[in-house]
């Protein structure tokens, strides 16, 4: 029925033959996956050092962000003991000043004074 699938032993040069074409077929797939490893590993490595610059780079703006940020607080801050001191300052009654002083110092610290 198969007989012209398979019409009796093949000869041993034909063996021979796809042995070699067979080795040389799977020699040529391991050199192109070896060939292929070091350019997906330095796509890794490229992708990989990009994510690390990305992440720095928000990092050091998230820094900056908060470093302006503390600057602007510490800003007002001095600039409210300053008119605080002024306002003392002005004061020439004495219990005056003192309720002058309590006040800002209510306003600047609003923990220290009573509720």
């Amino acid at each position: 029925m198969f007989k012209f699938l398979f019409p009796g032993p093949l000869p041993v040069r034909t063996l021979t033959w796809l042995g070699l074409g067979l080795a040389g077929v799977l020699l040529l797939s391991v050199a192109y996956c070896a060939g292929h490893q070091p350019a997906r590993d330095a796509a890794r490595k490229a992708e990989a050092a990009a994510t690390l610059a990305d992440g720095r780079t928000r990092a050091v703006q998230d820094a900056s962000t908060i470093r302006d940020a503390h600057e602007a607080r510490t800003d007002q801050t001095r600039q409210d003991v300053k008119e605080a001191q002024d306002a003392v300052r002005q004061e020439t009654d004495p219990a005056r000043r003192d309720a002058v002083a309590r006040q800002r110092l209510c306003n600047l610290n609003p923990g220290a004074c009573p509720r």
